[in-house]
């Protein structure tokens, strides 16, 4: 994988919005007000609660797509939800493949959306360990990736990552992560001081450029320790905004 080193004076917070990801997550903002105050005048349900009753309602048991699909047409007709969405979803499910993870980690779920990705294209003797912070949302996901009848081979720990990444027993040789962004390189550096990374493992990282993730980016790029490849994408569910994924090859 080529190195694709930045010369950019770094700056001092983990992310900051630059030029190109600055309209894509504006919108963003605007719609997480919109909906934070039409739940909270009680003119509609969170939107969370929206998708699972949507899943119930039009999606079929033991029928991964079908759930994608309900799921993805909610973000694409009502309002945004911080899935990875389709296109990088199928990036991240083709790494999956090519990678031949045997014992995958997840970084952030929300509604299961790219657990269920992952989950579906595991070999027979593969797993999956999934951290979630937040406890509404986590069960959520946890009822998706039931009506998926994916949850044999899934694990999923709620608590912040901080918490959960210390006391982990395993190796992993892939992780996704997709969850604060502002965590992204403190818990890939937490993973590599616990020895949880095995030697050819694949890091998968959402939202290196819609949140210009400058830090993480500058040290997964130079760092003796990866070889790195950014992907350029759209934002999720935008034909416009500019985002990208990073897959970094452990070498230690």
């Amino acid at each position: 994988m080529k190195n694709n080193q930045s010369d950019r004076k770094k700056s001092s917070i983990p992310f900051r919005l630059n030029r190109k990801s600055f309209l894509g997550v504006m919108s963003l903002v605007y719609q997480e007000l919109l909906d934070k105050v039409l739940t909270k005048i009680n003119i509609k349900l969170p939107k969370e609660d929206e998708v699972l009753n949507l899943v119930r309602k039009k999606a079929k048991q033991n029928d991964p797509e079908s759930i994608l699909r309900v799921i993805d047409s909610y973000a694409y007709k009502k309002t945004f939800l911080m899935n990875i969405g389709d296109e990088k979803g199928f990036i991240l499910e083709r790494a999956i493949i090519d990678s031949n993870a045997s014992n995958i980690l997840e970084l952030g779920v929300y509604l299961g959306y790219s657990t269920i990705r992952i989950l579906k294209n595991l070999k027979n003797d593969s797993k999956l360990t999934s951290i979630e912070s937040n406890k509404k949302f986590a069960n959520i996901a946890l009822e998706h990736i039931k009506l998926a009848g994916l949850s044999e081979r899934h694990e999923l720990k709620i608590g912040k990552s901080n918490d959960v990444i210390p006391n982990l027993k395993e190796k992993y040789d892939f992780i996704f992560i997709d969850h604060w962004k502002d965590l992204y390189l403190k818990d890939l550096k937490t993973l590599e001081s616990y020895n949880l990374i095995k030697k050819d493992a694949w890091i998968f990282a959402d939202n290196v450029i819609l949140f210009n993730l400058e830090d993480y980016l500058k040290y997964v790029r130079s760092s003796p320790n990866y070889e790195s490849k950014f992907i350029p994408t759209k934002r999720e569910y935008s034909k416009f905004h500019p985002d990208g994924v990073e897959i970094s090859i452990y070498k230690a």
